[in-house]
């Protein structure tokens, strides 16, 4: 009884797997069995019907191929048109997978999708495909061993650079809110820095000393003042002197020049005397003409350099607390209409002799006393630290807002640098810095750019809208890229075109490092670099199909 139940069986799935037409996959084949009146419908176009005799008869009856699952008779039409994913081959011992319709019965053997060599059945010009399934299954299941070791360990790492991440963050959110508090008491600081600096200016200029007696430094100081005074009167005098001298020259000299103008005979040609005429016109038309002396600022003058208008015996008895920063200012002493005049020409002759060799330049600190120059210093070292502080926060909070990636994961590795040498260059990337070409003849370094931005693209999706089909284990060795890309741009300038620059195509992989550099087009560069960085959310479980891994 039970060996025909076992042969009942055997004969039911000989007759259901004769029922699916080939390069059909299970799992799609119940839309080509069971079809009504023996009529298949096109998958996607279920308008058109053909008999079940013509799918797989070589001729393209359907606009979506569906009727030439096991042919290259659609293989014409376009990928974005098709409704089915190739020509299935079992792959017993290894994985299952879908050729492209044109390889079906191309007289090659593709073992890198089809390795039990079923695309082949026609035996086209000859060629018989073994099936090496066992033998490549084997190969694949050991790379997706080794993979999934790489990837564990990335995901190690690369949970361990979330962890400084999250610590780094939290020291600066500290630094943060210590640096607010640092600005709050230096802002406290400054203001009583400044208040002191007041305090101390106003106590050294109303120091002065009651009762002086003969020969103190009061009675010195007036003294000094009384004949640094006398010695302004006369050099005041003198300028006073000069400056009328000067007047009369210039009288004299416009005089002759109107005079001139006057006289001169516009007939005769002479382009030195008509530059001359132009000249005197123009000075005039400047408004530079001599006009009415100031008789208020001379007569000041002359009361200045006449009268002695200072008490010194008054100043030298005082028991009050004067300001003795006046005694040394006699320009306090000095009429209004005169006090800015005098002081103007007396800067000028201090600073001609200072140019002169005569007299030594200013101290910095303008003859301030040492309480003062300590106070303002005091101050100046306070704003300045504060500034600094300012400057701090600013920063920290700058890079609190920066693109780290997920959860912060490039923080750790900002500035760490690889390398490696292709072709007569080395090529070093620090992530997200600065990327160089450097010579290997002379050790020259090109710029290829700085860090501008993080992309994320979706390659497998953007792969299957082009039609594009999974490769094969042969061509899975090299790790697939994650999708994430590090942008640099702005770098050197490339002759005739434009400025260099680099996108930092990532992969998962245990440690750092650059696995290719491409020039995709002129000076723009593409980089596949690897890192533990992206390889969180790429971890497979090992139970799983080896497909995934693949």
């Amino acid at each position: 009884m039970q060996q025909k139940r076992t042969l009942f069986l055997l004969s039911f799935g000989i007759l259901a797997a004769a029922s699916i037409p080939r390069g059909v996959s299970p799992e799609d084949a119940k839309l080509y069995i069971g079809s009504a009146e023996n009529y298949f419908s096109c998958l996607t176009h279920p308008s058109i019907s053909i008999p079940i005799s013509s799918i797989n008869d070589d001729f393209c009856d359907c606009p979506d191929g569906s009727d030439e699952p096991g042919t290259s008779a659609c293989a014409s039409l376009p990928p974005q048109n098709l409704s089915i994913r190739g020509f299935f081959c079992r792959n017993k011992h290894h994985t299952s997978g879908f050729l492209p319709l044109s390889r079906v019965n191309d007289g090659i053997c593709d073992y890198d999708l089809c390795c039990d060599g079923s695309d082949e059945y026609s035996s086209v010009g000859g060629v018989q495909c073994e099936n090496r399934c066992r033998e490549i299954g084997a190969a694949a299941r050991k790379l997706a061993e080794e993979r999934h070791r790489v990837k564990s360990q990335g995901s190690k790492v690369c949970d361990e650079l979330v962890k400084r991440a999250g610590i780094m963050r939290k020291e600066i959110e500290d630094n943060i809110k210590t640096t607010k508090v640092q600005i709050k008491g230096m802002e406290v600081k400054v203001r009583n820095l400044n208040e002191k600096l007041k305090e101390t200016q106003l106590r050294e200029r109303n120091k002065i000393v009651k009762n002086p007696e003969p020969g103190s430094k009061v009675t010195v100081a007036v003294q000094l003042a009384k004949e640094r005074v006398e010695e302004y009167k006369s050099l005041l005098g003198n300028l006073k002197n000069d400056r009328d001298e000067a007047e009369r020259k210039l009288d004299i000299t416009e005089s002759i020049l109107k005079t001139f103008k006057d006289e001169y005979n516009p007939n005769f040609n002479d382009e030195g005397v008509k530059r001359a005429v132009r000249a005197w016109e123009e000075y005039l038309a400047a408004g530079n003409g001599v006009g009415e002396k100031n008789a208020a600022q001379d007569r000041d003058l002359e009361d200045i350099m006449n009268e002695d208008g200072i008490d010194w015996e008054d100043i030298e008895a005082s028991t009050v607390n004067d300001d003795l920063a006046s005694i040394y200012r006699f320009e306090e002493y000095i009429p209004a209409g005169a006090r800015n005049w005098i002081h103007e020409k007396l800067a000028e002759l201090r600073q001609m002799m200072v140019d002169n060799g005569v007299l030594a330049p200013p101290k910095d600190t303008n003859g301030e006393s040492k309480a003062v120059v300590e106070a303002r210093d005091a101050l100046k070292a306070a704003e300045k630290e504060n500034e600094d502080s300012r400057q701090k926060l600013k920063s920290h909070e700058e890079d609190l807002i920066k693109q780290y990636g997920p959860s912060d994961v490039f923080r750790p590795l900002k500035g760490e640098c690889i390398n490696r040498e292709f072709g007569e260059y080395r090529y070093e990337y620090c992530f997200l810095d600065r990327a160089h070409q450097i010579s290997l003849k002379d050790n020259s370094r090109v710029s290829l750019g700085s860090f501008a931005q993080i992309e994320t693209k979706d390659d497998t999706s953007k792969n299957e809208a082009s039609g594009v089909f999974e490769s094969g284990w042969e061509e899975a060795h090299q790790e697939p890229l994650s999708g994430m890309v590090l942008k640099h741009e702005n770098g050197q300038q490339c002759w005739n075109g434009p400025k260099r620059s680099v996108h930092v195509e990532l992969y998962c992989c245990a440690e750092n490092e650059i696995r290719s550099v491409v020039e995709m087009e002129k000076c723009v560069y593409q980089f596949e670099v690897g890192t533990p960085a992206v390889c969180s959310s790429e971890i497979k479980s090992r139970g799983q199909n080896v497909k995934d891994e693949l």
